[in-house]
């Protein structure tokens, strides 16, 4: 039997993303002192949050929660998606895949959700929220990690890979819904023209 009818590659692809993500314990987004990590450190992603710097609120409450329920939720995603791919035919293939995919999507979520607290944090700490990508500056005095003071000192954001490589895992699985759905038309109208050719045949006789 070929192996293509066995296995559903975007969903198995869907599933090497979404176990990457699970392993990967990088920041999806970040925020640093410009020339260098004396200021200030901040890292974000769906699972933590992290900042070391004087005077600033090192988490916030509800990541201790969110952070392991949303690994929790990738994990099964992997699962999921991990039994669909190698079972293509089942008839829970495809609440699998819906699951997994509101699984990634809720990645996302968590992530926003998170990066917002920093936002906030940043905002009731130094009057700013900075750019989310590039070098922005800090109006305000900053007492750094080395506890020298910094006058408007400029800091670099940015995302990393995880954040860009969690939209490959979406798009994985969202084309593989699609097409799934694209052949069970095909199928259908084609047990459509079969039962009219044996109507007419009958209609003949």
């Amino acid at each position: 039997m070929d192996i293509r009818k066995r296995t559903d590659p975007l969903t198995l692809l869907g599933a090497v993303v979404s176990l990457f993500l699970v392993i990967s314990n990088d920041p999806w987004w970040s925020i640093r002192g410009a020339n260098g990590n004396n200021l200030l450190t901040m890292q974000v992603s769906p699972f933590y949050f992290h900042a070391t710097a004087t005077g600033l609120s090192t988490t916030a409450p509800f990541v201790e929660f969110l952070g392991p329920f949303t690994r929790i939720l990738l994990i099964l995603a992997f699962v999921a998606l991990g039994m669909s791919s190698l079972t293509p035919s089942s008839w829970w293939r495809e609440l699998a895949v819906y699951f997994s995919l509101s699984a990634l999507i809720e990645v996302y979520f968590s992530f926003l959700l998170i990066y917002h607290a920093a936002e906030t944090t940043l905002l009731g700490t130094y009057g700013i929220v900075p750019t989310y990508s590039g070098t922005s500056q800090i109006p305000a005095l900053v007492v750094g990690l080395d506890l020298k003071t910094y006058t408007q000192p400029l800091v670099t954001a940015s995302f990393t890979f995880p954040f860009y490589f969690g939209f490959v895992g979406l798009g994985l699985v969202g084309l593989s819904l699609v097409f799934e759905s694209l052949r069970g038309r095909k199928a259908r109208l084609g047990q459509k023209g079969v039962g009219a050719i044996f109507t007419q045949d009958e209609s003949s006789q």
